[in-house]
């Protein structure tokens, strides 16, 4: 896990935030990287290239490129909170506020339903 971190976070052009990194790593990861035929990953401290998830069965291969692609999807619809298994943050910014309704409120004080408060009367221009 850490040689394929290593690799998705070394080949960034700069410094990324810690969201940008784990999307980078899932973006990898996803990409077939592991796959049976794909690159793979080859540690850097061995003399002779060797595939560090040589151990690994095809299916698991599939299955943990899947659920990267599942967790990237997740990502991009903003529900990282999935992904990392814990209660989605309150939104702070006060447009995606529902509590905050800056809607008038309607008073029922013998106006009939349909009729609203503010409601004016068309005016007659003809006389002009």
């Amino acid at each position: 896990m850490e040689l394929l971190v290593e690799k998705a976070i070394s080949s960034a052009t700069g410094p990324q935030s810690p969201g940008d990194a784990l999307r980078r790593v899932f973006e990898c990861i996803s990409s077939g990287i592991i796959l049976k035929g794909g690159p793979g990953i080859l540690d850097p401290c061995e003399k002779d290239p060797f595939d560090t998830l040589a151990v690994m069965t095809d299916q698991q291969r599939e299955d943990i490129t899947s659920s990267a692609q599942f967790a990237l999807r997740l990502l991009a619809f903003r529900q990282i909170h999935k992904v990392l298994g814990m209660d989605p943050l309150p939104q702070m910014n006060q447009r995606f506020n529902t509590h905050n309704n800056r809607k008038r409120r309607r008073d029922s004080d013998g106006v009939d339903g349909f009729e609203a408060e503010g409601k004016k009367d068309k005016k007659d221009y003809d006389n002009f």
